[in-house]
Formats: C-alpha cells, structure tokens, sequence
C-alpha cells in the first residue's frame, strides 16, 4: 500500500495476530508508561494469549485494520470502524517508540482515515498523542469518559 525507509503499510491478514496482539501490548506499554499505573499494563500482558485471539477475529472480521511491516516485524498498527453521524471512528494508531517523530504516524494516520471526517479517544494525560492529533485537525469536543488506564477525552476532525 506504502512504502517508507524499508517499511510497507499493508492490510493486516490473520497471520498477523500473534505479532499484532505483541505489537498492541509492547507499544501500549511504551506510550503509556509513564501514564499508566504498572498494575493495568501488567495485567495486559498476563492476557498476551486471550488478545491473540481477539486480534485473529478482528482481523478476519474487518477489513480495516493496516500494519507497518519493516524489516524486524510489525513495528505500527492503526485501525478505523464503520462510519457514523460523527464520522470514521479511528479505533487505534500505535508505532512502536523508536518510530517516534519519524513521520511514521502520520503516514498511517493518512492510511487509515485519508481527511474523511473522523474522531478518536485519547488518555486525557497523553499529551504528545494529543498533540499529534491536534497537528492533523483533531480537536477535544468536551466528551469524555473513565476507565481503567484514566480519563479519555474524545477529539474530532470535520
């Protein structure tokens, strides 16, 4: 689909959810760390084997989650759903951390969801995803909602 440095960004296929379900957990841990009590990434990883076989379903039952494939694996991952009155929901964008500030992101970013009109939930504490976001047109429209990891705030792009 994409090419960049050595790096393809292609639909994921089913014999991606072992290394999808390793890359959501190693890349969650690396942007959450700091952010995220070690207690709920620990318990992430305690589930590797139940989020393999969540990740093989979601990607024999969509069609819209896309990987970054490099040279040393997966290394990015991004998902949108089904649109609705907000828009295209981007369900998830995760590089690994030494991806970071490559351009990488926003590449997958453009994968996904192009400009169509979209929305997300971010940790209100991740200020560099939402920084991020804000540089490609999302901004908070006051909804939010509490769970596990701390307060997600919910950004929009018209």
């Amino acid at each position: 689909m994409s090419s960049f440095d050595g790096v393809t960004i292609r639909p994921a296929v089913l014999d991606d959810g072992d290394a999808l379900a390793r890359l959501h957990v190693d890349s969650w841990d690396e942007s959450y760390a700091h952010l995220v009590p070690e207690k709920v990434r620990a318990e992430r990883e305690e589930h590797l084997a139940e989020r393999i076989e969540v990740w093989r379903e979601m990607v024999a039952l969509h069609d819209r989650t896309l990987v970054v494939e490099a040279p040393e694996g997966l290394v990015g991952f991004a998902g949108a759903g089904e649109p609705d009155e907000l828009g295209l929901p981007l369900l998830a964008l995760y590089v690994r951390a030494h991806w970071w500030g490559t351009g990488l992101g926003h590449l997958l970013l453009q994968a996904t969801i192009d400009e169509a009109p979209s929305y997300l939930w971010v940790l209100e504490a991740n200020k560099r995803a939402i920084r991020f976001y804000e540089h490609h047109g999302f901004h908070p429209d006051g909804a939010a909602e509490d769970a596990e990891e701390g307060l997600h705030i919910r950004m929009v792009r018209p």
